[in-house]
Formats: C-alpha cells, sequence, structure tokens
C-alpha cells in the first residue's frame, strides 16, 4: 500500500502541471471570495459591522491572490510577467488602502477609499486581460477592452463613493499635512 502512494505521489509530482493546478487551487477560490467581498464591501453602507468586515476578507482573500499569481507568474515567465506586476499592484494599493483604514490620519478615508477601489479595478484589469480572450463572447473583444473596460465600469462607483464619503480637497490636504509632520519628526 505504502509503495502504491508513492508511485502516486511520484507521478503527480513528475506532471510539469501538478504545481500550477496546485497554486489554482488556492488562486480561483481567493480571487472569487475577492470579486465578491469587495464588490459587497463596496456597496455597502460605510460604518460598523459589514463593510469593514467584508473589507478584512477582501484583503486577506487578495493576499492569497497575490502569492499564487505571483507563483504562476513565475511558473509561466515570460508570458505571465504582466501578471506579477498586476498582483504587485492590487495587493499594494490594497495595502495602502487598509493601511490608511487602520491608522485613520486625518483625511484617511480618500486615501481608503482610493486605494482599495484600485486594488479592485486593478484585480479585474488582471483577471480580463488573462482570461478575456478565451472566454466564449468575450473572446470576440480587442484585447484594449480587457485593460480599458474595468476602469470604465469603475468610475461610477468611484464618483459615488467619493460624493458620499469625503471630502476630496480637505482630504488631500490633511494626508499631505499628516505626510509632511511624519518626514518632520
Amino acid at each position: 500500500m505504502p509503495s502504491a502512494v508513492g508511485d502516486a505521489l511520484a507521478a503527480l509530482l513528475a506532471d510539469p502541471q501538478t504545481p500550477v493546478r496546485v497554486l489554482l487551487a488556492f488562486h480561483i477560490p481567493a480571487g472569487l471570495t475577492s470579486v465578491i467581498t469587495g464588490a459587497v464591501a463596496m456597496l455597502s453602507q460605510k460604518r460598523h459591522g459589514r463593510h469593514p468586515r467584508l473589507g478584512r476578507i477582501y484583503y486577506k482573500a487578495l493576499a492569497v491572490v497575490f502569492v499564487s499569481a505571483a507563483g504562476l507568474a513565475l511558473l509561466r515567465w515570460p508570458e505571465d510577467a504582466f501578471l506579477l506586476v498586476l498582483g504587485t499592484l492590487a495587493f499594494g494599493l490594497a495595502s495602502l488602502g487598509y493601511t490608511a483604514r487602520r491608522i485613520r490620519w486625518r483625511g484617511w478615508t480618500s486615501a481608503h477609499i482610493l486605494c482599495m477601489g484600485l486594488s479592485y479595478v486593478v484585480m479585474q484589469t488582471a483577471f480580463w486581460v488573462d482570461n478575456g480572450p478565451t472566454l466564449p463572447l468575450w473572446n470576440r473583444l480587442p484585447v484594449l477592452a480587457f485593460w480599458i473596460a474595468p476602469s470604465l465600469i469603475s468610475l461610477p462607483f468611484f464618483v459615488r463613493a467619493f460624493r458620499r464619503y469625503t471630502r476630496v480637497s480637505d482630504d488631500l490636504r490633511a494626508t499631505v499635512r499628516e505626510l509632511v509632520s511624519m518626514g518632520r519628526t
């Protein structure tokens, strides 16, 4: 019996697609979790409860997406190098947005909304650029559409969030003052 398990494991590891499949087993559910929790958090009222809870789940799932995307990009280098760049950008923006929410300097809300929202747009862009050309009906669109559409679709949500929850110019001035004061200490 142990030799049968060992033989099966050896055969599995001999298949060059095994690492890709293992990474995808984490990447796909984490990506779906990010898409759903990010959308619901984005559309939820910004108060205690649902929004911050889903935001934390989004951030943690995006961390898994980032790590698995980095692994996938390295395994499929150089044709998927752009996915490493987009994954790094998405997770970096989410980290800035998450940090803004945790520290809460004066004017933090605009930075939080902008960074978390852009991380969602970049994640969506990576998905569509990578998968759009292989999906039925979507494969009829020009490649440029996969790069631009997530930003265009997200624009009304940004406008809505900024109008409802921020005073962009006041927040920007307060954030600059905070950054300057941090540099003096």
